[in-house]
């Protein structure tokens, strides 16, 4: 089966394993003290399958014939029996299309997987549009923040509208167009900024024990995942905040360019970098690890192994430092696992998220999609990171105040100043 790799990021980032479901009352978010569990994007592998849906229900009727356990004939009589209840009883009108892509969302939900999920054809075409980095949106990327169950701004792409209204990073949206997010899914979330019924939305936005609405226009996004300078001693540094379609093109551009000014070592920032595509990842470390030379591989149900090798004939051969936090996840992670193992960079900061697993997206014949775990990956020493992280050689700890302030002055940036000391010596 061939499969063809595809990334979620943007607007939304994945939930994490401790994705909490409870409800909040509305009012003023309150948060615990401590680091905030975030909401991650995912390393996924899509999977293209041609088949007839309505052939594939007609099997589903009369067999289990997948080992799911499910009981598909009772479950088909159950769900005849309450659609027959609310046609007849049921007060309001009934959008059908509404609750059959609900039965189809409750499915994804019960796998008990954080990171499945059912996608509409619309929800489904905006990930699709986002894959090159280019959507229509306000220019913001979300997470589920777990202890108020709010959706939260992770980054606030500079230039873009969000940046523009003074949305900021930490802010929590409280409700997009006057409706409450509070028990709404990511996904729901980023639909609603994204609506093409206006040009414009109003995000109330909670902000140090404050609530205001925000109105921000929309508008075609284009993101630099990348951005990279030459600092003093010929260090140079490149921060990745996603691994899109283009990544590695920027990447090694910007190594190139780094290259012809004399670098003679190099910072490599994946803090607060959720994730993306597994080939633009592994494209960028054949840019640092030598031909030949496994970067990472992945283990299916049945122990089925797949390896993936570095393909360049090009590889950078100076000093190197990798910076991660706690929310350096997914193919960050595995960037982070093999530059460790194969001893080409010294790893700076604190314990990475600890996302070792594969998520396959189905696209189906109708439009919509299902996404689901399928997999684990491994560092090519064959470590397993899943909920474990990489610990870094050189602890560097930051509060999240240290860490806001460091997005603004590079001298409060106590990892930075950590790894440049490293590369000094």
């Amino acid at each position: 089966m061939d499969f063809k790799e595809k990334e979620m990021n943007l607007e939304l980032k994945e939930q994490d394993s401790e994705h909490n479901k409870k409800k909040k009352e509305e009012g003023s978010p309150k948060r615990k003290k401590g680091c905030f569990k975030r909401v991650l994007s995912v390393l996924v592998l899509v999977v293209i399958i041609g088949f007839s849906f309505f052939a594939g229900r007609q099997s589903v009727m009369t067999s289990n014939a997948y080992g799911t356990g499910l009981n598909n004939g009772k479950i088909l009589r159950k769900l005849s029996m309450l659609e027959a209840f609310a046609g007849n009883y049921y007060l309001n009108k009934i959008d059908a299309e509404n609750v059959e892509n609900n039965i189809y969302k409750g499915f994804a939900k019960g796998l008990q997987d954080p990171y499945a999920e059912y996608y509409t054809p619309s929800e489904y075409q905006q990930l699709s549009e986002e894959d090159a980095g280019k959507y229509n949106g306000i220019g913001i990327s979300i997470a589920k923040d777990t202890d108020t169950n709010y959706p939260e701004v992770v980054s606030v792409f500079k230039d873009q509208p969000a940046y523009k209204a003074g949305i900021k990073n930490g802010d929590l949206i409280t409700a997009i167009d006057q409706k409450s997010t509070a028990d709404m899914e990511l996904q729901d979330v980023v639909s609603a900024i994204r609506s093409e019924d206006n040009d414009k939305v109003v995000l109330t936005i909670y902000r140090d024990k404050k609530t205001k609405d925000y109105t921000v226009e929309k508008t075609s996004v284009e993101l630099d995942s990348v951005t990279y300078k030459m600092r003093k001693n010929k260090i140079g540094y490149i921060a990745v905040s996603q691994f899109h379609e283009n990544t590695d093109e920027q990447f090694d551009k910007a190594v190139t360019d780094l290259e012809s000014q004399g670098m003679k070592s190099l910072i490599i920032d994946l803090r607060d970098d959720g994730g993306g595509l597994l080939t633009t990842c592994t494209n960028m470390l054949s840019r640092l690890v030598a031909k030949d030379k496994m970067l990472v591989y992945t283990k299916d149900k049945k122990g089925k192994k797949e390896e993936f090798k570095s393909d360049s004939g090009k590889t950078v051969d100076v000093p190197m430092v990798v910076l991660v936090n706690g929310n350096t996840a997914s193919a960050s992670e595995i960037m982070t696992g093999c530059l460790k193992d194969y001893k080409k960079a010294t790893v700076v900061g604190t314990t990475t998220y600890g996302k070792g697993i594969v998520q396959t997206i189905l696209p189906l014949t109708d439009g919509s999609a299902f996404k689901f775990t399928i997999a684990k990956y491994y560092t090519p020493k064959g470590t397993d990171i899943h909920e474990k992280g990489i610990k870094p050689d050189v602890e560097v700890k930051m509060s999240d105040k240290q860490w806001k302030k460091a997005q603004t002055d590079d001298k409060a940036d106590k990892q930075l100043k950590k790894a440049i000391e490293i590369l000094k010596k």
